[in-house]
């Protein structure tokens, strides 16, 4: 048995990929329903590109607690906490907390900041049609982070906390769905 989505190779009666995290097609010796098809499952290994898209939004990886920061990566302004989850056609920013430690110039100014972003806008969401790249950096030299380049030019970077997964992980899957 293959993924749908990527051609992993997979124990049979699977139910997720291993490598990518797409739900594979249930299969059962019950028949489909008049007028409906069952989903396809491959026998032999495809590439990804020959796949047809399917449903989109899947989740992928729950990355945990991130800082995200707008602006530089060395003097970027922090813009609110939350939680990073990775799906299959984009990044989803959940923010928990707008009150940070501010931005390396100013740390007053972050804070005022941090707290009226959050108010305005409580779940930012990033599609991967969007982005230019996706790279790793570190925030102050300091401390690892993942930053999404747009098309429009704008970086944002995602700092890690004690209570997330490393970048390199978002780094890794997102990069296989930037087009």
């Amino acid at each position: 048995m293959f993924c749908i989505n990527c051609g992993t190779q997979l124990p049979d009666g699977s139910r997720f990929c291993n490598m990518c995290g797409a739900q594979l097609p249930e299969r059962t010796g019950a028949p489909q329903a008049p007028g409906r098809m069952a989903p396809p499952v491959y026998t032999q290994p495809v590439q990804a590109q020959q796949i047809p898209l399917q449903v989109q939004g899947n989740l992928i990886l729950e990355a945990g607690q991130f800082t995200r920061y707008m602006g530089d990566k060395a003097i970027g302004v922090v813009t609110g906490q939350g939680f990073v989850d990775v799906y299959d056609d984009r990044i989803e920013f959940r923010k928990t907390s707008g009150e940070q430690w501010g931005c390396a110039a100013n740390p007053i100014v972050g804070v005022l900041v941090a707290k009226h972003d959050k108010k305005k806008h409580p779940m930012d969401t990033y599609y991967f049609r969007d982005l230019k790249s996706i790279k790793s950096g570190k925030y102050s030299g300091m401390i690892p982070t993942f930053i999404l380049e747009f098309k429009s030019g704008k970086p944002i970077s995602f700092a890690k906390t004690a209570k997330s997964k490393a970048p390199s992980e978002v780094i890794e899957i997102v990069k296989r769905y930037i087009y």
